[in-house]
């Protein structure tokens, strides 16, 4: 019996930070400038010219104001004292570090439609995977609650064990695993730095699956640094930083178990410099089975070759035993190219990504 191990970037279960909904430059923006507001206020001490750029945030948001308007794409929680002063109709910044006061910027989350959530379950049901990599949910108890609510009372799907491990991405952007074997073992890498910095953008979790043989199957769960945003040379160096300390985190792992797989979205090509440290040493994509897709072997949007950047990456010994491959884009809205479930809309479409799918005799 085959074991079918799956991939799929569900872009976010039950709500969804509205800039993320967004496709154009405001949107863009305030991604941009929660991250810049978060890491300001971070600081021990604030400059003048950080305070200038906080005044600068709130003119945009209007974090000091007594009723800040609902529709803001940016808020500001505060808990103990006040970042912000008001007086005569003009705005200061009023703590001058992180120990004057106790709050962080978030950003406004909207609800997924219940048909969106709906068929990204529809996608899991038809694939039928027995271990599904997450990518892009919001925490544990989000993926338990559409394993049970969605996956097992409506579709009945539902998956034995679930496990997420809260990463680095303050937006609730995480990676996970459904499975319906066992996970006997967890180990995060989300403190891993180089130079001082962190490098994975989510985490590179590895779990232990214990297979039905008795066997265990190591698989890495990733989402490398996006491309939205601008791909300028420091975001591709850091995919590249967390490309080649997967590649040794999974290489580690294969000295304790020949089976070891690295899954998810790499936000990168496999002719990039970014994904090459995991495709040496005899590891390969599932792209290399002949049953793979060549006429369109993409894997977001249009599924063009450019746009193959969701991966099952394996050991050679796993390599060994793939026996089928697949990808599932009937979640995603192209009528002009493949034909979507029944209720796939442009706007309720399961995800931007195609669920991709290895069938590997180790069961």
């Amino acid at each position: 019996m085959a074991t079918r191990i799956a991939s799929f970037n569900l872009e976010n279960l039950f709500t969804r930070p509205s800039a993320m909904m967004m496709e154009n430059e405001e949107g863009q923006r305030a991604l941009d400038d929660h991250a810049l507001a978060n890491l300001i206020v971070a600081k021990p001490t604030y400059s003048d010219a950080d305070k200038q750029q906080l005044l600068a945030l709130d003119g945009r948001y209007h974090f000091s104001a007594l009723n800040p308007p609902a529709n803001a794409l940016l808020r500001l929680n505060k808990v103990r004292g006040q970042l912000y002063r008001t007086a005569a109709g003009s705005v200061s910044v009023a703590a001058n570090g992180r120990g004057d006061w106790t709050g962080w910027f978030e950003l406004r989350r909207d609800d997924v439609s219940w048909q969106a959530v709906l068929n990204t379950g529809r996608v899991i049901q038809e694939v039928k995977p027995d271990i599904l990599i997450c990518v892009e949910v919001e925490d544990r108890p989000t993926l338990q609650r559409f394993n049970d609510q969605v996956l097992g009372a409506v579709l009945e799907e539902r998956f034995a064990h679930v496990m997420v491990i809260d990463g680095n991405d303050a937006r609730g952007i995480d990676v996970g695993l459904l499975s319906r074997y066992p996970i006997v073992t967890i180990r995060s890498h989300v403190d891993d730095r180089q130079d001082g910095k962190l490098v994975f953008s989510r985490d590179c979790p590895e779990y232990v699956v214990a297979l039905p043989s008795g066997e265990q199957l190591v698989i890495c769960p990733n989402h490398f640094k996006s491309k939205r945003g601008g791909n300028d040379q420091a975001a591709q160096a850091r995919r590249l930083a967390q490309c080649r300390r997967a590649a040794q985190i999974a290489r580690a792992a294969e000295k304790t178990t020949p089976w070891v797989l690295v899954g998810g979205d790499l936000n990168d090509t496999p002719d990039s410099p970014a994904v090459a440290p995991l495709l040496l040493d005899g590891w390969s994509d599932i792209q290399t089975h002949p049953g793979y897709p060549a006429d369109r072997p993409g894997t977001f949007a249009t599924g063009t070759a450019s746009n193959k950047i969701d991966y099952l990456i394996m050991s050679k010994a796993l390599r060994e035993q793939l026996v089928g491959v697949g990808i599932e884009r009937r979640g995603s809205y192209h009528p002009k190219l493949w034909p979507a479930f029944a209720g796939v809309t442009a706007s309720t479409e399961a995800s931007d990504h195609h669920c991709i799918w290895a069938d590997f005799d180790i069961a």
